[in-house]
């Protein structure tokens, strides 16, 4: 995570600096090359009728550090209920070709696997948009 705060640092430091030497008699920003806190709010710059302006956000460096691990953690879940997924297909395929009767047990169970798929794929499409709503958001 300090590779992110440093590019991060750099990269404000370089729009600082490029905002600073247009607009030096308005607004006055030290650049350092001090390590960034978690603490530190994100600043963004706000186009206005052709004006950049640099403004404060209400994110800090831990919300997108934070963020960054929700993401990984949903992709690996994600990830995990995909090869379940998988298992419970490949697991309801054997059961067709394995009876050869279609008593009401078996009928049972693949309604019942078919219902537990579908759940699975219902959660897997809400974490697949939440991970892609995340990582719009991180970027």
């Amino acid at each position: 995570m300090r590779s992110f705060s440093k590019v991060l640092s750099t990269r404000f430091a370089t729009a600082t600096l490029l905002f600073g030497m247009a607009n030096a008699a308005q607004a006055a920003v030290e650049v350092t090359s001090d390590p960034a806190l978690y603490s530190d709010k994100i600043c963004a710059l706000h186009n206005s009728f052709g004006k950049d302006t640099l403004v404060r956000t209400s994110v800090s460096i831990d919300d997108l550090e934070s963020l960054q691990k929700t993401v990984k953690a949903n992709a690996t879940e994600l990830e995990s209920q995909k090869r379940t997924l998988s298992e419970q297909a490949r697991q309801i395929e054997e059961l067709k070709r394995n009876s050869g009767s279609s008593s009401s047990s078996n009928t049972n169970e693949i309604s019942g696997l078919k219902r537990e798929i579908s759940d699975q794929e219902r959660a897997i499409d809400q974490l697949k948009r939440t991970v892609e709503e995340l990582s719009r958001k991180v970027k």
